[in-house]
C-alpha cells in the first residue's frame, strides 16, 4: 500500500500545494530577522549603586554586600558576580536558563526594596538596575561632538533628551551616557582660608543645605481669590553660590567666595571622553538578551537623524563600533554560498542523469524545502544567521537526495518498459521505506542537539531545528510532489530513439567503466569480508590519533577567530596615577591608533580611576586604495608592538569577535583579555598575594600576554588614624572626622539644583593643592561641642598602606579574577593546560579554587559536552534504526560507515591546518547523516531482495552495492558540490564557514572511497556470524535432548559462488 498514492495521483492539487508553500517561504523570509549568531539568552540583571568618595572596601561592606545577601535569596540564581570600586559597586546577577528576564528583573527589584533599609543613608541614590546581554558587548557606540557647547553642557543635552529617545527603541535593554558626567556647581574649598575665618567644612556643607532648598510656602486666599506663596529659597548659578553668606566673623558676613572658588562644571571632573580627538560624549546601547541585534542598531540608525534637531546645529552625532555591517556582509556571503551550492548541486545531478526534465524535477525540492525551513523558523522566533544559513547550505545536499533516489527508481522503471504514472508509484513504494528511514535517522543525528540548557546546546539549537525542518519537508516533497511530476512528465525513451551527444556518451562510458571498477573490488572485499571486517575499528583508532594529532598542530578552540573590523584595547596605569597624567597618557595612545594605516575611528573614555578603554573601528577590508589590507590580527600585533616596552602603561589589545566578544565590554572599563578564570576563596584565605604571584608566574610564561588581575589596581591609600583617646577629650566625634573630611574631598554632593527639564547637583570639595596632599588632611578642622576649632592633627596621624582598588566577589566569597590573551600559535585549549600549569608552579594555598569563567567557561562546557553529543547521536541512531528494521545486527552494518567519515574530516583538517572547533564538530555530525545514508540504501535494498525475491545474503547484498552505486555516488558528489562554496572561504566570515567545509569534504572523499567496499562485506560477514550462531544452537540443543547430532556442516572459508 502507497500511503502518499493520492497525491501523486492528482499533480495539479499537489503542484498548487507546492506553490502556496513557496509563497508562504518568501513572506517568512522577508519577516524573520537577522543576526550574527542565534540568540543565546542567560537572563541577566545588572545591579549599579554608587557613594561618591567611598573607598573600594566601604562599598564592598556597606553597600555590595547587603545587596548580594538579599538578591542571593532569589530562587534561579545561577551566578552572581561582585564588584566594588572607588564609589561605586555593581552586581552581574545569572539566573538559570528558561528563566524569563522580565521576572527575574522583577524579583532584583523587590530584592532591592528589601535591602534598602541595610543601606548606608549618605547614598545620593537608591540601587538601579537594567537587564543586559550576558555577552557583554554593546550593539552600537554613539559619539557626539561639539564645537561650541562645553562638555558638561553637550552631556547634558546628551542625557535630558538623547537617551531616553534611545531608550525607548525596541529591543533596547540599556544607554549608558559617558565621557562626563552631569553639568554640576563645584564649590573648591581653601583649607586656609577657612581656617583663618575659622569656619568648618561641615558648616559650609551646612549653610549650603539650608540656602538652597526647593519647598512649598503655602496659599493665601481671602474667600474669593487665591494667590500662591513663594520664595527666592533657590539658587541656581555659580555667582548666586560665590554670594552666599556662610557664616559671620565678629560681625562680618563671610561670603562663599571668601574661602571657596565657585565655578560651573561637571559632577565628576575627572570623566571625560575624545572621539579622533575631539572632545566627545558617548552613548553606549546594549540590547535587551531576547532582542535581535542587528534590528536594535537598525532602528537606531534610523531614529538618529530624526534626534538630531532637537539638538543645537554644530552638534554632530557618529555611530561607531557597529557590528552590523560585518554581521550583514558574513550573512550575504552565506546566501552566496547558498546560491553557489544550489548551481553546483543542479550540475552535478544534470551531469548524472543527462536529462533536463528530471534535473528540474529534482530540483524544485530544493526551494520547496528552503521555503519550508524558512517558515518554521519564523514560526520559532528563530534568525538568519550564520548557524542557520549554513544549515540551509548543507541542506541543499541532504535534500535532493531524497529526490534523486526517487527519480532514479521511476527512471529505472520506466527504462525497463513500465509507463510512467504505475513507475512513480512502483517506485515510491519501493523507496518510500527508505526515504523514511533515513528521514528518521536523520532526526536521530540531530534531535539530541535541541536539549540541553548550555552554551554549546543553544548553539546548536537554531541549527538543528532548521536541519530537521529541511529534512523531514524534503521527504515529504520527494514522495508526493516529486513522483506526480514524474508520472506526468516522464517519458520513456525505446533504445535509438534519441541519438547521444558527444558529452552524454563520453558520461556513460565512464559510468560503465566505474561501476566495472568497482564490482571488481566490491567481489574483492566480498572475499575477504573477514579482513574488512576490522575496517571500523582500525579507522576508529585512527580518527582518534588525527583529532589530536589537529589539535597538536592546528589547535582548538570554541570558535574560529573572526576578522569583524573591530578592536578594543585596554590602557592600564599604576594605581596611583593622577587622572590629569592619565588623561594625557590616554590621548597619546589614543593617537597612535588614529596613525595606523588600517584605522578609520578611535573613541577613548577616561572615566576616572587609573584606566581607559578605546573602541576602534578598522577600514573595510578590501583591495581598494582607501581599504585595510591586512587582517585584523596583524593590525592587532602591530598596534601591540608599539606599547611592549612602555614601562608606564600597560596597553592590551584585541579583536572583537562575533562570539566570545573580544574582552570586557562595559563603558570604559572591562578587561582585554579574551580568556578569564577566577579565584574563590572557600574558607577566607587571603587573595592578593596568590593571585598576584599567579599573576606574575603567567606573565613570565611566553605562552601568555595581557595578563591582568583584579588585583592589579593596588595602590597607596592614605589612611586617617584617629587617637579615639584625644577625640574624646577634645569632645570630637568620628561622625564629625568623617563628615569633615568627605566634605574636603569626597566630591560630596551636599545639594541639588532644580530646573525646568533636570536636576543637578553642588559639588563640595577640595581645591586641587589641598587634594593633591596628604598631609593637608591633617589641616582640616572640625569643630569641638564646645565650639573650639580643632585641626586633625592634634587627635590623627595620616598612616599610607596598600589597599586594592576594586574588591571583587563570586555567589557572595571573596573572589580574584585573572584575565589574558594568548600568544600567536597557541589554542584556548592548550591555554587551559598552560593555566593549570600555571597554578601548579604558583603552588596556591588549598583554600583558594580556581574557577573557569566567560569564554574559557564556554569551552570547558563544550568539551565536556561534545563527546555526551556524539555518544547519544549514536546511541538514539541506532535505537531508531533497530525499531525500523527489527534487528540488533542491521543498525549497526550502518554505523560503521561512521569511522570513515570522521578520519576524512580530521585527516582534511590536518592537510589544511585547520583548527578543531565547534564548527568541526558541526561538519562531523553532518558527515554522520549524510554517510549512513548510503549504508542504508543498500542494506534497505538487500533486505527487501531477501524477504520478497528470496535472493541469498551474498547476491542480495551484491545486487544492491552495484544498483545502489550510482544513486549513493550522485548523493556524495551533490553534498560534495553543496559544501565546496563552504571550504573555498571568502569575504567576511569565512572562518567560521571554512573549517565546516574541509571537514565535510574531506569526510566524504573518505567514506565514498571506502563504505562503497566495507557495508556489503560487514552485511555478508554479520551474515555468515549469524549462521554460525545457529548452528551452534542447533547442535546445543540436539546435544541436550540425547540425540546424535547430523554432521557439522562446513562453512567455506572463500565466498559462495557470485551471480554474474
Amino acid at each position: 500500500m502507497n500511503a502518499f498514492a493520492p497525491m501523486i495521483r492528482r499533480p495539479v492539487g499537489t503542484s498548487l500545494l507546492a506553490i502556496g508553500l513557496m509563497i508562504a517561504g518568501v513572506w517568512a523570509y522577508l519577516l524573520i530577522g537577522v543576526a550574527a549568531f542565534p540568540s543565546i539568552e542567560f537572563p541577566g540583571v545588572a545591579v549599579v549603586a554608587g557613594m561618591p568618595g567611598a573607598s573600594a572596601q566601604t562599598m564592598a561592606t556597606t553597600v555590595m554586600a547587603p545587596l548580594e545577601r538579599h538578591i542571593g535569596r532569589i530562587p534561579g540564581v545561577q551566578f552572581m558576580f561582585s564588584n566594588a570600586s572607588e564609589g561605586r559597586a555593581q552586581i552581574q546577577v545569572l539566573f538559570n536558563y528558561g528563566r524569563s528576564t522580565d521576572a527575574a528583573a522583577r524579583d532584583v527589584q523587590a530584592a532591592l526594596n528589601a535591602a534598602a533599609a541595610d543601606l548606608p543613608p549618605g547614598m545620593p541614590a537608591p540601587p538601579q538596575y537594567f537587564k543586559f546581554d550576558t555577552s557583554n558587548i554593546p550593539v552600537l557606540l554613539v559619539t557626539l561632538t561639539s564645537s561650541s557647547l562645553p562638555p558638561d553642557r553637550l552631556y547634558d543635552l546628551t542625557d535630558t533628551l538623547l537617551k531616553p529617545a534611545v531608550a525607548q527603541v525596541p529591543g533596547v535593554a540599556q544607554v549608558q551616557v559617558g565621557g562626563g558626567t552631569p553639568h554640576a556647581v563645584r564649590i573648591a574649598l581653601n583649607a586656609n582660608a577657612l581656617a583663618i575665618k575659622g569656619i568648618t567644612t561641615n558648616q559650609v556643607a551646612n549653610a549650603l543645605r539650608a540656602a538652597n532648598v526647593t519647598s512649598p510656602q503655602g496659599i493665601l486666599s481671602d474667600g474669593v481669590n487665591q494667590m500662591t506663596v513663594t520664595a527666592n529659597d533657590a539658587l541656581h548659578t555659580p555667582a548666586d553660590f560665590a554670594s552666599l553668606v556662610i557664616a559671620s566673623n565678629n560681625g562680618v558676613p563671610v561670603r562663599l567666595a571668601d574661602v571657596a572658588t565657585v565655578t560651573s562644571g561637571q559632577q565628576d571632573q575627572y570623566a571625560a571622553a575624545w572621539f579622533n580627538g575631539t572632545r566627545a560624549v558617548t552613548l553606549q546601547i546594549s540590547k535587551r538578551p531576547d532582542a535581535n541585534a542587528v534590528a536594535v542598531v537598525k532602528a537606531i540608525r534610523a531614529a538618529l537623524p530624526g534626534l538630531s534637531h532637537v539638538l543645537p546645529a554644530d552638534v554632530k552625532i557618529t555611530p561607531i563600533f557597529d557590528l552590523t555591517p560585518t554581521t550583514e556582509s558574513a550573512l550575504h556571503e552565506v546566501e552566496v554560498a547558498l546560491g553557489m551550492s544550489i548551481v553546483m548541486v543542479a550540475l552535478v545531478m544534470l551531469l548524472f542523469l543527462r536529462r533536463l526534465r528530471p534535473t528540474l524535477i529534482a530540483m524544485l525540492s530544493v526551494p520547496l524545502s528552503l521555503a519550508g525551513a524558512l517558515i518554521v523558523m519564523w514560526m520559532l522566533g528563530f534568525t538568519l544567521n550564520i548557524f542557520s544559513l549554513v544549515a540551509l547550505v548543507l541542506c541543499v545536499g541532504f535534500v535532493v537526495d531524497d529526490a534523486i533516489v526517487v527519480i532514479e527508481n521511476i527512471v529505472r522503471h520506466i527504462e525497463q518498459g513500465m509507463a510512467p504514472l504505475p513507475a512513480a508509484l512502483t517506485g515510491v513504494r519501493e523507496i518510500g521505506f527508505t526515504v523514511v528511514s533515513i528521514t528518521l535517522s536523520l532526526i536521530a543525528v540531530f534531535g539530541p542537539m535541541v536539549f540541553g540548557d548550555n552554551m554549546f546546546t543553544m548553539l546548536m539549537r537554531e541549527f538543528a531545528v532548521t536541519l530537521v525542518a529541511t529534512i523531514v519537508i524534503s521527504a515529504v516533497v520527494s514522495l508526493t510532489l516529486t513522483p506526480a511530476l514524474c508520472g506526468r512528465s516522464l517519458v520513456h525513451e525505446p533504445e535509438g530513439s534519441r541519438t547521444p551527444g558527444r558529452v552524454e556518451r563520453l558520461a556513460e562510458r565512464f559510468d560503465g567503466w566505474l561501476l566495472a571498477q568497482y564490482r571488481r573490488a566490491l567481489d574483492w572485499s566480498m572475499h575477504h569480508r573477514r579482513l574488512m571486517r576490522w575496517q571500523p575499528a582500525v579507522l576508529l583508532v585512527l580518527t582518534g590519533a588525527l583529532a589530536v594529532l589537529v589539535v597538536m598542530t592546528a589547535g582548538g578552540g570554541l570558535m574560529p577567530k573572526e576578522d569583524t573590523g573591530l578592536l578594543q584595547a585596554q590602557i592600564t596605569a599604576g594605581p596611583n596615577i593622577s587622572p590629569t597624567r592619565l588623561t594625557t597618557r590616554a590621548r597619546e595612545v589614543a593617537a597612535v591608533f588614529q596613525a595606523d594605516p588600517a584605522v578609520l575611528d578611535v573613541s577613548t573614555i577616561v572615566n576616572g580611576g587609573n584606566s581607559a578603554h578605546l573602541f576602534v573601528d578598522l577600514k573595510p577590508l578590501g583591495d581598494g586604495p582607501g581599504d585595510r589590507h591586512v587582517d585584523v590580527q596583524k593590525v592587532v600585533d602591530r598596534l601591540a608592538a608599539h606599547f611592549k616596552n612602555v614601562s608606564d602603561l600597560d596597553v592590551g589589545v584585541s579583536a572583537v569577535q562575533f562570539f566570545g566578544g573580544g574582552g570586557g565590554g562595559g563603558l570604559g572599563g572591562g578587561n582585554v583579555g579574551r580568556y578569564s578564570f577566577q579565584l574563590d576563596s572557600l574558607d577566607g584565605t587571603p587573595l592578593q598575594d596568590p593571585t598576584l604571584h599567579l599573576e606574575h608566574v603567567m606573565r613570565g610564561m611566553k605562552q601568555f600576554k595581557d595578563v591582568t588581575s583584579s588585583f592589579d589596581g593596588i595602590g597607596i591609600q592614605q589612611m586617617v588614624q584617629v587617637d579615639r583617646a584625644a577625640a574624646a577629650r577634645l569632645q570630637v566625634s568620628m561622625g564629625q572626622i568623617d563628615s569633615a573630611l568627605y566634605n574636603a574631598f569626597g566630591q560630596s554632593q551636599v545639594s541639588t539644583i532644580y530646573s525646568d527639564i533636570n536636576q543637578y547637583r553642588v559639588v563640595l570639595t577640595s581645591d586641587r593643592g589641598d587634594a593633591l596632599n596628604p598631609q593637608g588632611l591633617l589641616g582640616t578642622y572640625v569643630r569641638s561641642s564646645r565650639g573650639e576649632m580643632i585641626p586633625l592633627s592634634a587627635l590623627a596621624t595620616i598612616q599610607p598602606h596598600l589597599a586594592p582598588a576594586t574588591v571583587s566577589h563570586f555567589n557572595q566569597l571573596e573572589s580574584a579574577s585573572l584575565n589574558y590573551n594568548l600568544a600567536e600559535g597557541i589554542t584556548p585549549a592548550e591555554g587551559l593546560k598552560l593555566v593549570d600549569q600555571a597554578i601548579f608552579a604558583a603552588a596556591l594555598p588549598n583554600g583558594i579554587q580556581r574557577k573557569y569563567t566567560g569564554e574559557n567557561q564556554n569551552l570547558v562546557d563544550a568539551l565536556n559536552n561534545v563527546l555526551l553529543l556524539l555518544l547519544a547521536v549514536i546511541l538514539v541512531m541506532y535505537v531508531v534504526l533497530g525499531v525500523l528494521y527489527e534487528s540488533l545486527i542491521h543498525p549497526l552494518t550502518i554505523l560503521s560507515t561512521l569511522p570513515a567519515a570522521g578520519m576524512g574530516a580530521f585527516l582534511a583538517m590536518l592537510v589544511t591546518h585547520t583548527q578543531l572547533t565547534l564548527m568541526s564538530v558541526i561538519a562531523v555530525l553532518m558527515l554522520i547523516g549524510i554517510v549512513k545514508k548510503n549504508a542504508i540504501l543498500m542494506v534497505d535494498f538487500a533486505l527487501v531482495a531477501e524477504r520478497e525475491r528470496g535472493l541469498s545474503p551474498p547476491e542480495a547484498i551484491r545486487e544492491a552495492a552495484l544498483v545502489r552505486f550510482r544513486p549513493i555516488t550522485m548523493t556524495t558528489l551533490v553534498a560534495m558540490g553543496a559544501a565546496l562554496p563552504l571550504a573555498v572561504g571568502f569575504g567576511y566570515g569565512s572562518e567560521l564557514r571554512q573549517p565546516l567545509g574541509i571537514a565535510i569534504l574531506g569526510g566524504l572523499l573518505v567514506s565514498q572511497l571506502l563504505t562503497l567496499l566495507s557495508t556489503p562485506a560487514i552485511y555478508l560477514w554479520q551474515h555468515d556470524h549469524r549462521e554460525r550462531k545457529a548452528v551452534q544452537k542447533r547442535l546445543r540443543e540436539e546435544f541436550r535432548r540425547g540425540r546424535q547430532p547430523p554432521p557439522i556442516p562446513t562453512v567455506p572459508k572463500g565466498m559462495p559462488a557470485l551471480p554474474k
